[in-house]
Parts: C-alpha cells; sequence; structure tokens
C-alpha cells in the first residue's frame, strides 16, 4: 500500500486533529481475522454513544493500552473506514469491513 506519509507527517497536532469527523466508527472493537480486519457493533466503554466523543480522550492510549494513538504508520495499516478523513490522505486505501 503507498501512503502519502509526506502529508500525513508534515500536518501540525492541531491540523491532525481537526482531520476527525467525529463519527466514532473507529472507536468501535475490532476483529484481526487472518490478517483482514473487521469492525464489530461493540463500542470502547469510554465511547459516550450520544456525543460520540471518548470520555478519557486525552488519556486514552494510558487508561485503555488496547486504544492506540493515531499516526500515519496505524493509519496506513488499513484499520481505519475507507470514508475516514485520515485514510483519504493514503493511496489506494482499503479499509476494513464495517460489518454492514
Amino acid at each position: 500500500m503507498k501512503t502519502s506519509k509526506l502529508k500525513l507527517e508534515s500536518l501540525s497536532t492541531e491540523q491532525w486533529e481537526k482531520l476527525c469527523k467525529c463519527c466514532a466508527r473507529c472507536c468501535y472493537e475490532k476483529i484481526d481475522f487472518e490478517g483482514r480486519i473487521f469492525y464489530t457493533r461493540i463500542p470502547c466503554d469510554q465511547l459516550d454513544l450520544e456525543t460520540h466523543l471518548c470520555r478519557i480522550y486525552a488519556d486514552r492510549d494510558r487508561v485503555r493500552n488496547d486504544c492506540q494513538r493515531l499516526s500515519p504508520e496505524i493509519v496506513a495499516a488499513g484499520i481505519l473506514p475507507a470514508d475516514c478523513p485520515y485514510a483519504e490522505l493514503v493511496e489506494d486505501y482499503q479499509g476494513p469491513s464495517l460489518g454492514e
């Protein structure tokens, strides 16, 4: 998979955070089955289902060891929905199955 790494890495922290459209789909549990990522219908216990915001956002990777801060490498790995603004910066991006 080719990535537009220069674009991703050249963003400031503020620009990076503003890419998120707060859909919260990435906050649903995922299953890796033979190298293919599938989303489940089970949200993270820290996701506020009304606001679609994380209750522990600033400390999410410290409080929940299975939560990782997004990075260009994680985005390029293909775990985000294909219409995610982060994924749109990756050429030929193949997103996971959203169980729909």
